[in-house]
């Protein structure tokens, strides 16, 4: 049987903004996985909290091998922007064949990479791989299942961004396909999720619960709040704004269902 610990070097890219309280957990469990052959990239998207200070003592006093990019020069107001580009200035220095996004306040099982390795390797044509999530409160936790089913210009549902990992050449060039600078509301999962599972249709959900995803008040989604914010019903409209222009540039039908007008509609009543 193949040994996966010493199988190919993957890359984990850890994206933080003013998560102090948290990157701890997820940078141990980084290191603490029983797959060898790894890398970690830390960046950090110039926090105003004690994370770069935090971090870079964590890695002094237990000798711990991993890079750390500081982002001193930031020049978006938006967080998904800014996502973005972190994880794309991570990638020019990642040199591992598969890339693990991990969000600071999230962190994995140590068995995650183990496993979806082995995804990866059995079926090549795979370019995407995702996990479950455990949705980590602060006095519970929930196993959440995401399933999926290609369905026609569908809109795609998928677990949360610390779930996903790639096929590192692939990656990148959905990013520059994904990445441009139009909707502030949606976040990079979202994107990601539209562009393998309706454009490439090579991607794989794996039924394996492998990250905890914390639940935290000052989190980008807290302001989201399903039908009752103006906050959702904009991003809405931006996801159906982004995933009709990339069903555009692949010459396939748009979608303009009963959801679409609804949530014209609704942003036009509220003056979004």
């Amino acid at each position: 049987m193949k040994n996966y610990n010493k199988g190919p070097l993957v890359s984990i890219i850890i994206t933080n903004y003013n998560k102090s309280n948290y990157l701890l957990d997820s940078i141990k469990s980084c290191l603490k996985q029983n797959y060898k052959k790894k890398e970690i990239i830390f960046f950090d998207d110039k926090s105003t909290d004690d994370s770069l200070k935090k971090i870079k003592n964590f890695k002094r006093k237990n000798k711990c091998k991993f890079d750390i990019i500081s982002n001193s020069n930031k020049k978006n107001n938006f967080a998904t922007f800014n996502h973005i580009f972190a994880i794309q200035k991570s990638l020019l220095k990642a040199k591992g064949k598969y890339i693990f996004l991990l969000d600071s306040d999230d962190y994995f099982h140590q068995n995650k990479i183990k496993e979806i390795i082995k995804i990866f390797e059995r079926k090549k044509s795979n370019k995407f791989v995702l996990d479950q999530p455990i949705f980590k409160y602060k006095n519970k936790e929930i196993k959440k299942i995401f399933s999926y089913k290609v369905l026609k210009n569908k809109w795609p549902k998928f677990p949360p961004t610390s779930c996903m990992c790639f096929e590192k050449k692939t990656l990148k060039k959905v990013l520059n396909k994904i990445g441009f600078k139009k909707f502030p509301n949606l976040a990079i999962d979202f994107r990601l999720a539209v562009y393998y599972s309706l454009i490439l249709k090579k991607f794989y959900i794996h039924r394996s619960h492998l990250t905890f995803y914390r639940q935290v008040e000052e989190s980008m989604d807290s302001k989201y709040v399903k039908y009752r914010s103006k906050e959702w019903w904009k991003r809405r409209e931006e996801a159906f704004e982004f995933l009709n222009i990339i069903l555009k540039k692949n010459k396939l039908p748009v979608n303009t269902g009963l959801d679409f007008f609804v949530t014209k509609f609704l942003n036009k009543l509220l003056n979004i």
